[in-house]
């Protein structure tokens, strides 16, 4: 690839670009491919995501489930004012997915202080 350099015209930087780009990809594929040989581990291993919950934690108590039922309105309270003060936002589906998300998880908590609460009476 490095040879084809010399065959661009003197003034064809973009075109050297597209090869040089290409050569830097070929060389980090091969660093991660050699050191994986050698330790058996990925070179840069993807981060892995850590997933919102979509569902209430089981267990709590009253007094905890109106802690996090607490949190749940404030976040919702700002997703909802992020989405009013930028209508046009590139983000603006993932902050009405996360609102969605939000309410649900506000009704879950919601429905199981009720449950608690006709359970001990």
């Amino acid at each position: 690839m490095s040879n084809t350099l010399g065959d661009f015209a003197k003034h064809d930087d973009e075109g050297r670009r597209k090869v040089i780009e290409q050569i830097k990809q070929k060389r980090e594929a091969w660093k991660d491919v050699t050191y994986e040989l050698k330790t058996g581990r990925k070179r840069n291993p993807e981060p892995a995501k850590a997933l919102k919950p979509t569902e209430i934690r089981t267990g709590m108590t009253e007094a905890e489930i109106k802690v996090e039922l607490q949190k749940t309105r404030v976040n919702i309270s700002k997703n909802k004012l992020k989405i009013e003060e930028k209508p046009d936002h590139k983000n603006r589906g993932a902050w009405e997915e996360e609102l969605a998300r939000l309410e649900a998880i506000k009704d879950d908590y919601e429905t199981e202080l009720i449950r608690l609460k006709y359970e001990t009476a």
